[in-house]
């Protein structure tokens, strides 16, 4: 991204690559976004609120390092190892 000039308003014009709008919408790249939304998004001068991504993403980022996050992924978990002896045996029993 390139910051190309100032603007009134307290706004920015800049120059961005495809795969750097791609990462900002959530996509890995450019190939991930369909080419018909990349144009639409042009003809539009379609706006992007990058601050309401940002705190969304902060969300998730707290939520994650949050105990209540860390309780529920272990208790994941424990069902997970509870219940792989239990699939073993109805696949068993499925073959025979």
């Amino acid at each position: 991204m390139k910051i190309i000039s100032q603007m009134p308003n307290e706004r920015v014009l800049i120059s961005i690559k495809e795969d750097e709008l791609a990462n900002i919408l959530g996509s890995y790249s450019k190939y991930d976004i369909k080419k018909d939304f990349m144009d639409q998004a042009i003809k539009t001068e379609m706006e992007i609120d990058i601050c309401d991504i940002y705190q969304k993403h902060r969300l998730i980022h707290s939520i994650q390092n949050s105990a209540e996050y860390e309780t529920a992924r272990r208790k994941l978990e424990e069902m997970l190892r509870a219940l792989t002896p239990i699939e073993d045996k109805i696949k068993t029993l499925s073959k025979s």
